[in-house]
């Protein structure tokens, strides 16, 4: 994910014709935790094997093997194992309103698209295969990412269409969430993102709370409400989380040493970083980078 001029996450799609995209897991591609972030696209995930949590602001949803959610356009939310000691696989279909849509401000876009994303009530909503009405969903959730994986000849259209039966559903959830009861603060919402974003572009270096609120304008009490209010954490703490799942995409993806990966995760020194690495995913940094 990278930052637009809008200070928001995008996802770079491997098409820039067609927006949409899948993640997969790859043998041995299991994941410990996703922090808190949000994005434009729409979001469809699935869990795989293993046990998750999927937490917005306001909901926390735990989800087993062939559960999935939907997760609302520009909705803060973070993935994070069951057990920590266990080992999930997932996958997620993303794409914004173009997809389905075709272009911004057409007729399908005014009338089905930009309700959802603009009702903000309408954060995320669970699917479990035991309930026989999300079955047929996830199925077709499934069959979807099996086309996105295949990309065989009309995968495109396939998968269009097979979202835009589903949207129905996601429309009607939207339509249903406008009598429901949540305080929704925007400014609130808006002032987590810039920091959260701070914290994004910066976290390489040594921060501090204090620099933190004098770059967004708060008070350092106020910066430390809004992160324990709405995602639970401290800034200290998604700071941290942050750096370690940075580590985890360098040392899977790249073959710099451990001491280079801490030096550009923020770690300081090597043994800092195993020391941490160890605490939250039970696994040297080295054995981690051998699971590839």
């Amino acid at each position: 994910m990278d930052m637009d001029k809008r200070r928001k996450e995008t996802i770079a799609f491997s098409d820039e014709m067609l927006h949409y995209g899948i993640y997969a897991p790859r043998p041995n591609d299991g994941v410990r935790e996703i922090p808190w972030h949000w994005h434009d696209e729409f979001e469809f995930g699935q869990v795989c094997t293993g046990s998750v949590v999927y937490r917005t602001n306001y909901h926390s949803f735990r989800l087993g093997a062939g559960d999935g959610i939907f997760i609302n356009s520009g909705v803060l939310h973070s993935l994070q194992l069951v057990q920590a000691q266990e080992n999930a696989t997932f996958q997620t279909q993303f794409f914004d309103r173009s997809f389905l849509a075709g272009s911004s401000g057409s007729i399908f876009d005014i009338r089905y698209l930009v309700p959802v994303q603009d009702q903000r009530l309408l954060d995320a909503v669970p699917l479990y295969y035991r309930e026989e009405k999300s079955r047929a969903f996830l199925d077709a959730l499934g069959a979807a990412a099996e086309l996105g994986m295949r990309r065989e000849m009309f995968y495109e259209m396939r998968i269009r269409a097979i979202f835009s039966e589903l949207w129905e559903t996601v429309y009607a959830w939207a339509d249903s969430s406008k009598g429901a009861r949540m305080d929704f603060h925007p400014a609130e919402d808006e002032r987590i993102k810039e920091m959260m974003t701070y914290i994004r572009q910066n976290y390489q270096k040594k921060l501090s709370v204090a620099a933190l609120a004098r770059e967004v304008h708060v008070s350092e009490r106020e910066c430390y409400r809004l992160f324990r209010s709405i995602l639970g954490i401290t800034p200290g703490e998604f700071l941290l989380s942050l750096r370690l799942q940075k580590a985890q995409e360098l040392l899977r993806g790249s073959d710099l040493s451990i001491l280079e990966i801490a030096l550009e995760t923020g770690f300081g020194t090597s043994s800092y970083f195993g020391k941490v690495f160890r605490m939250y995913h039970h696994i040297t940094p080295n054995a981690y980078r051998k699971l590839k």
